[in-house]
């Protein structure tokens, strides 16, 4: 309820506030009934031990707010007769709308001198004292389809806190209690929520220091409770945090985690527990999960993918952004010489986009990884970057493209081909966005040299992308591009560290004179020719792109792009001016549409 001036009210509201003789729960008491809200007034009126009873903490804060024309009434029962506070209100008011579980005491003790009686009182008024108030008032509250209901917890729940295990565990069993609660009175809209606060009380005096004691004042945390209390707020299920006029939200998160065996079929052994722990404790991806069915989801996604042999499946991760994005497309000859490249090396250009072809680098790094996938298909033939080659590369963009954003890459081996000379290894791999929307599929074939000859077939099967050979007329169009000495150099810097492409000893070792352009460079500088021809630099018309890496490029030649149109599909090939031998064959680009460039 709101007046004309804004202010937000309470008016025709009933708040029970327990614990609300001194402290915060008076601040809520007094700030409620000052908004229009008829107030009881909770408090047993004991130390804050938890001993004791008296009447005049709740008949002060009654008369305050009486002389200061509100309405309010005193309620002396323990929170443990949580039916008997709630009575109270219905008593007195005919309703209650709003319950604030505030009522506290504190038993301090180590965990070794912690009685029973030390335990079994702090819990009984925290935990026991909010569940008995909250199961009184909640049949009312859902009657009238409203109501607001708040937690107390403690940075003592959250956190942990030397000597205070019985409080600890109370103010964390109340969190728990709240998510519960806030799921069973959504659909009647009684919303439940936690604060944890932090103020000066009767409670804290004397453990606080002085300085941070006077300024951690309860009618700071007041306003944050009132407004989760408040009609407008639709929060529910939140923990919010508050000190000292400061708020802010808490929630806990659950990190990626990892498969503890290879598939269903295998057990769970000590010792993969130890290889893969790092993963089970790596926070780097970690997630909020808002309900517990998206935890059970999470779980039942992990053995669908055992289930089906997935096992075998790798992920990895991929954060890119326009940094990464302009280190690519210089990397594949963009240049500012170019006003039509402006859109790929200025992240403030109203059109900035990335060239498509970069996102044939998440697949790549994860297929790359050669303990990951390449090895584990071969068992028996050593792999590493002097025996590996590029062969071809299909990608296929699947929705439109984000400037920045953080990719999970899934891949597995999907094909193993023995060619004598050696193996190839084919593995897809499909890139998604954080909310898992499928961007990217790419799927890499792999040469292992000195890696054939163990019995396996020599064709691919179904699902391995074809090439499509060149049609047999003269080219539609090229264009010519010359590539800088330092080539390799500067696309090295976009994730694809094979020493090949820059270390003289490994390119001899592998067999070349001198180290030699990446194939993936290559295929940039041709999907930028095909984009320039056809689709006037608009990268939001390429589909897909596949190519044969047929032969090595030297950093500083020039190549030359021949394309022909036939539709939507763009064939061409790459040659080497120099030289005169082509370089990528049986390649084609599809776009969503093409138009010949004047």
């Amino acid at each position: 309820m709101s007046s004309s001036n804004g202010k937000l009210r309470y008016d025709g509201r009933v708040a029970v506030v327990t614990g609300a003789g001194a402290g915060l729960g008076r601040e809520y008491a007094l700030l409620f009934a000052e908004r229009g809200a008829k107030v009881v007034v909770n408090d047993l009126g004991g130390s804050h031990a938890g001993e004791g009873a008296s009447q005049r903490a709740a008949d002060v804060v009654v008369d305050e707010i009486r002389k200061a024309g509100g309405e309010a009434v005193a309620d002396y029962n323990s929170v443990i007769d949580g039916a008997k506070v709630i009575e109270t209100a219905i008593n007195a008011f005919g309703r209650v709308d709003i319950l604030v579980n505030n009522a506290g005491i504190l038993r301090d003790r180590s965990l070794v001198k912690t009685s029973e009686q030390d335990w079994n009182l702090v819990n009984d008024v925290h935990l026991k004292g909010s569940f008995k108030c909250t199961q009184a008032a909640f049949p009312y509250m859902k009657k009238q389809n409203y109501g607001r209901i708040i937690m107390t917890s403690s940075n003592s729940g959250i956190y942990g806190n030397f000597g205070q295990a019985n409080y600890s565990a109370a103010k964390m069993g109340l969190v728990g209690l709240a998510n519960t609660v806030a799921i069973e009175g959504a659909r009647n809209n009684v919303l439940c929520n936690v604060i944890v606060p932090t103020a000066a009380s009767r409670m804290t005096e004397g453990i606080l220091p002085d300085i941070l004691f006077n300024e951690l004042k309860p009618k700071l945390i007041a306003p944050v409770v009132a407004y989760l209390c408040h009609e407008s707020c639709e929060d529910n299920g939140s923990y919010i945090e508050s000190a000292a006029g400061w708020a802010s939200k808490i929630h806990t998160v659950r990190g990626k985690g990892s498969v503890l065996r290879p598939s269903l079929d295998d057990p769970v052994t000590i010792e993969y527990v130890k290889d893969v722990w790092s993963k089970v404790t790596d926070m780097s991806q970690a997630k909020h999960l808002n309900a517990i069915g998206e935890a059970s989801g999470t779980l039942l996604e992990v053995l669908e993918k055992l289930k089906e042999g997935g096992a075998d499946a790798v992920e990895d991760t991929f954060e890119f952004n326009s940094k990464e994005l302009i280190t690519y497309a210089l990397g594949i000859g963009a240049t500012i010489k170019n006003e039509k490249d402006i859109r790929f090396l200025y992240e403030n250009d109203s059109d900035f986009a990335p060239i498509p072809s970069f996102f044939v680098l998440p697949g790549l790094l994860l297929t790359m990884s050669t303990d990951k996938l390449i090895s584990k298909a071969l068992p028996n033939a050593q792999v590493d970057f002097t025996n590996i080659l590029h062969g071809e590369q299909y990608l296929e963009i699947c929705d439109d493209l984000p400037t920045s954003g953080t990719l999970v890459t899934s891949g597995k081996v999907f094909d193993v081909m023995d060619k004598g000379s050696g193996a190839v290894v084919v593995t897809n791999t499909d890139s998604f966005d954080e909310s898992g929307r499928l961007l990217v599929r790419n799927q890499s074939s792999t040469f292992v040299v000195g890696a054939g000859k163990f019995g396996g077939k020599k064709e691919p099967i179904a699902g391995v992308v074809p090439l499509q050979p060149a049609p047999s007329r003269q080219p539609d169009a090229s264009i010519q591009y010359a590539t800088s000495e330092d080539q390799a150099a500067l696309y090295r810097l976009s994730g694809d560290r094979n020493p090949l492409h820059i270390d003289p000893q490994m390119a001899l070792l592998a067999g070349f004179k001198t180290p030699i352009l990446h194939g993936l460079c290559t295929l940039g500088y041709s999907v930028r020719a095909v984009l320039a021809q056809y689709a006037d630099n608009d990268p939001a018309l390429f589909k897909a792109v596949k190519v044969r890496f047929s032969g090595p490029v030297i950093p500083g030649q020039s190549l030359r792009i021949d394309m022909w149109k036939q539709g939507t599909r763009i064939h061409f090939r790459t040659v080497v001016v120099e030289t005169g031998k082509e370089v990528i064959s049986g390649a084609y680009v599809d776009l969503k549409s093409a138009q010949a460039k004047l």
